[in-house]
């Protein structure tokens, strides 16, 4: 998958292998991608571990495998997924990019082709995308991308999270098309 337009920079995905997730789930870093890798792009631990336990339960590598975020020179400057397959055509994507690329529209230009995967090609009809209130980066891609803000819910660690929805209708009746 890749985008570029005049709002957002040029950025592809490119699924992470389970070899480089097992990597990340034991904590190492992958030796595979060389210096390809900007500091703190990559998924962290847990969220590795989780990938490599949907992949193993059968869940498809469209919604079970995390994507690099790559730049134009090839480096991975980030990362974003989905946090399984898509649930009464619901699905929740979570992202990151490095702390040394931020504010250059590179979340937003991920967000947007995973917005693209799950609903042209993977047929979702909504995405969730569960922000920390604090977290003012974060929320403001989901608004630039015409997520609507709901309500804060505690996750199971107790951490409050805004609830984002896209498309903004909160209607979830299907009339058989994807928006």
């Amino acid at each position: 998958m890749s985008a570029s337009s005049d709002r957002f920079p040029f950025i592809w995905l490119e699924a992470l292998p389970a070899e480089v997730l097992a990597d990340l789930a034991a904590g190492r870093q992958p030796a595979s991608l060389g210096r390809r890798c900007e500091e703190g792009a990559l998924p962290p631990q847990e969220v590795a571990g989780w990938a490599l336990r949907l992949l193993a339960s059968g869940v498809a590598e469209r919604w079970s495998l995390p994507y690099a975020m790559i730049d134009e020179r090839g480096a991975i400057v980030g990362a974003c997924g989905f946090k399984g397959a898509p649930c009464l055509g619901l699905v929740e994507i979570g992202y990151g990019v490095a702390p040394l690329r931020r504010g250059r529209g590179i979340a937003a230009a991920a967000v947007r082709l995973l917005l693209e995967e799950a609903v042209i090609r993977g047929g979702a009809r909504r995405v969730l995308a569960r922000i920390n209130p604090d977290n003012a980066a974060s929320s403001r891609v989901a608004d630039k991308l015409g997520f609507v803000r709901g309500e804060v819910a505690l996750d199971d660690d107790g951490e409050p999270l805004a609830q984002w929805l896209w498309p903004p209708s909160t209607d979830f009746a299907h009339d058989g098309e994807a928006p």
